[in-house]
């Protein structure tokens, strides 16, 4: 009969875990391929940023079905997440496509809310995710998602010798959408993303309050 210290690290490192921790290792690789001017590596780029989204799905579903859920995964994928999403958010800064105010905030509700999770973990309170924080999350991978997007496409337009420019010129009165969809959707998208990890951190503090004032319930 296997000891309970060793089922505990055998548990530790299931595969739902195993796939949160790729999300985890995938980030670096991602800021390493972004910011190659070749068409390609954008892409890979995009593709990365793809799994990690998949990911979080998936290791939730694996965790769910197999009762795979442990603390160490509990504590591991809130925490791949913010690495991953972080980081892609600081690219768009840093590639000009986002302003660094939203990023900021992004990043202050997110340092907020993990020390409150540890703050009620170190007194065994158990904060549940809530729906406006799933919402939050989803309106992130959007925003992502549509700026990565955008700038695949660029890169691959270049790719073939054109300028971005003179693609939309030869695109006629469609490539002034283009150009308003390119430079207006990413702000907006990134806007309402901000003001989701407002409300959902708001919601948050609000809903475990009790945890603030040293309370248990």
């Amino acid at each position: 009969m296997l000891s309970p210290k060793l089922t505990r690290a055998q548990s530790r490192w299931n595969i739902a875990n195993l796939i949160t921790l790729s999300r985890i290792g995938v980030t670096p690789l991602y800021l390493i391929f972004i910011f190659r001017e070749d068409a390609w590596p954008k892409w890979i780029a995009g593709l990365l940023f793809a799994w990690g989204a998949i990911s979080d799905y998936l290791d939730g579903y694996l965790a769910r079905k197999y009762s795979l859920n442990s603390d160490f995964g509990a504590l591991l994928d809130p925490l791949a997440d913010k690495i991953l999403l972080l980081s892609v958010f600081g690219s768009f800064v840093a590639l000009g496509f986002v302003p660094l105010w939203m990023v900021v905030i992004i990043f202050a509700r997110e340092f907020l809310i993990t020390g409150l999770r540890q703050m009620a973990q170190n007194r065994n309170i158990v904060i549940a995710a809530s729906r406006a924080g799933k919402h939050k999350t989803v309106s992130q991978i959007v925003a992502c998602s549509f700026i990565l997007a955008i700038i695949c496409t660029q890169a691959t337009v270049e790719a073939s010798q054109i300028k971005w420019d003179l693609f939309l010129a030869r695109l006629g009165p469609a490539g002034d959408w283009v150009e308003k969809l390119v430079w207006v959707g990413p702000y907006w998208l990134m806007f309402y993303a901000t003001v989701m990890s407002i409300v959902s951190g708001v919601d948050y503090v609000f809903k475990n309050r009790h945890v603030l004032g040293g309370g248990k319930a």
